[in-house]
């Protein structure tokens, strides 16, 4: 009797961290929440299982969800623990992590202004390497400056991490965003993802056009493009035709509001990548601060970010749900981010 009164008191401690709700009929709905924002990352890597292989992680500020999610979108295409911090310290909590996982290097995403070189000094008291990836500006031979920002770095680690000295090919393996709209940039990620590992695409920000000379190119030439003509202007076209001559159709996935742009690039999983979406990670439409590690989970689950209010299910995000059959639902965030009564509402669809 003492010996199942200590086991129950186990799973107590246990069940806060992630908790698994099989509804009466075949829905499988799984809520990872913590504390805050950063415990709730930890947890979301704890749940993914990462192998002993992976010496790499990505550090970036949980409350400048601009670098945090080009975090988010590096780690998801590298397969790698990604977590997030505040500027001037690591919690005991990631620091426990980096070495569990036997971390030899880590990724920081954002100069010193948004990660202070604390967080550095901490880790390489712990002899881990670190990498800063950050918008920069150098000084060329012609009196001007090269831009070298965020989006192009990432992207240059993400190529040479899985092509190696490949050729890195035109801006047609490009997707365009306007990443200073933060739902558009959180449910693209995973997508965004897939496509780097299946297809050699890139990733760019809008702003980086507007920094490296090429803004105002016209003309069908980028791969994607993620948002309205409110978010990024028409003289910016995608491909209409594949190498071969044949159609290939506008690629500008967007639509009325961020819910259903979130739909719109759930759908693209399926006609672009071939993948039947069962799975869909449910965040906070209105709110970053849980959802920043909803990439690196949806990656690893095949699934699609969707998006919600945080005290009533979205009627679009309902629709899809229902349209496509889905089972299987993770909510990122605890019920203050994504209320009990959205959880019944998947229960009983």
């Amino acid at each position: 009797m003492k010996k199942l009164l200590a086991l129950m008191l186990s799973l107590a401690f246990i069940i806060p961290s992630t908790n698994t709700i099989f509804a009466s009929g075949e829905n499988n709905i799984t809520r990872i929440s913590g504390g805050d924002r950063y415990e709730t990352c930890v947890r979301v890597n704890k749940s993914l299982n990462f192998s002993s292989d992976k010496d790499s992680a990505v550090i970036a500020n949980g409350n400048d969800f601009k670098t945090a999610l080009y975090g988010s979108y590096l780690s998801s295409s590298l397969d790698i623990p990604y977590f997030i911090s505040k500027k001037d310290f690591l919690s005991s909590n990631v620091v426990n992590e980096l070495d569990r996982l036997k971390i030899k290097k880590v990724y920081l995403l954002g100069d010193n202004n948004v990660l202070s070189d604390k967080v550095d000094n901490l880790l390489k008291q712990k002899s881990i390497k670190t990498e800063r990836i950050f918008n920069k500006k150098t000084d060329n031979l012609f009196g001007g400056y090269y831009t070298d920002n965020i989006d192009l770095q990432v992207d240059g680690i993400i190529h040479s991490s899985l092509y190696g000295n490949s050729p890195r090919g035109d801006i047609s393996y490009a997707i365009l965003i306007n990443d200073n709209k933060f739902s558009d940039l959180l449910t693209t990620t995973p997508f965004a993802g897939a496509l780097a590992k299946s297809q050699h695409f890139g990733l760019y920000s809008f702003d980086t056009l507007k920094t490296t000379g090429t803004e105002g190119n016209t003309g069908k030439i980028f791969g994607y493009i993620i948002g309205g003509y409110d978010s990024i202007p028409s003289e910016f076209e995608t491909y209409d035709t594949n190498w071969d001559g044949s159609y290939r159709g506008d690629k500008r996935i967007h639509s009325e509001d961020r819910y259903k742009t979130a739909i719109e690039i759930a759908n693209a999983y399926k006609t672009e990548l071939n993948k039947d979406i069962k799975t869909v990670v449910i965040v906070n439409g209105d709110d970053f601060a849980d959802a920043l590690s909803s990439g690196l989970i949806a990656s690893n689950n095949d699934a699609a970010i969707l998006l919600t209010k945080s005290d009533k299910l979205n009627e679009d995000t309902r629709k899809y749900i229902l349209e496509n059959n889905i089972k299987n639902f993770i909510i990122i965030g605890g019920e203050n981010s994504i209320s009990k009564d959205v959880e019944n509402e998947l229960n009983s669809l």
